[in-house]
């Protein structure tokens, strides 16, 4: 009987020590469905993943460190690892250029699914009196955030109608002209033929 114990714990030890090691993972935090820019980012939005370590993209975020209450940065597919420039907050901002700042604009209406996050485009300010000609007040402005059509409810277009609100990267001097025609002029966004996708 002792025997058959030695040899029955043999058998385990061997088996045991024949197995290969588990893979290494890490935890990390991926969207639990499909996220739509603009809204607060809940923990109903999150769920935690093992993914092999050298797939976990820069800035990935723990299930623990997920910033929520953010607003979505730009639509997120379910299951797409959360990382630092996928909410609104200090990795959005990391690699703009020196002397960028972000601004908020509110634009007469862009057609859903028009603007994706990295699109360059024109900000065209137009007096709704029609007094004034049409000039472009930001040439080469980087769409950081696109919130949705009608969402902007304290910010209301100045020439009626439904309106978007955008964050984009604009040098600071056009920033200052952004805001200051923003409460007398309407503000369209001009999307070149070869925007990047």
């Amino acid at each position: 009987m002792l025997v058959a114990a030695v040899l029955s714990v043999g058998v385990v030890v061997a088996v045991t020590a024949a197995r290969p090691p588990l893979p290494e993972s890490e935890l990390v935090a991926v969207a639990a469905h499909d996220l739509v820019p603009g809204r607060p980012l809940t923990a109903a939005d999150v769920r935690a993943v093992r993914i092999d370590p050298s797939a976990v993209p820069d800035g990935a975020y723990a299930p623990a460190e997920v910033p929520l209450g953010r607003l979505v940065a730009a639509p997120t597919r379910r299951g797409e690892t959360l990382t630092d420039v996928a909410v609104l907050g200090p990795g959005l901002v990391g690699g703009l250029p020196r002397g960028s700042v972000l601004a908020t604009v509110t634009v007469r209406a862009v057609v859903p699914g028009l603007l994706q996050v990295g699109d360059v485009v024109s900000v065209v300010a137009t007096d709704p009196r029609g007094s004034v000609a049409s000039q472009v007040v930001a040439e080469a402005a980087t769409v950081m955030w696109v919130a949705d059509v009608g969402a902007v409810g304290d910010a209301p277009d100045p020439g009626g109608g439904d309106a978007s609100r955008l964050v984009v990267s604009v040098p600071a001097a056009e920033a200052l002209e952004l805001s200051a025609l923003s409460t007398t002029q309407v503000l369209d966004i001009l999307v070149p033929a070869a925007a990047p996708r």
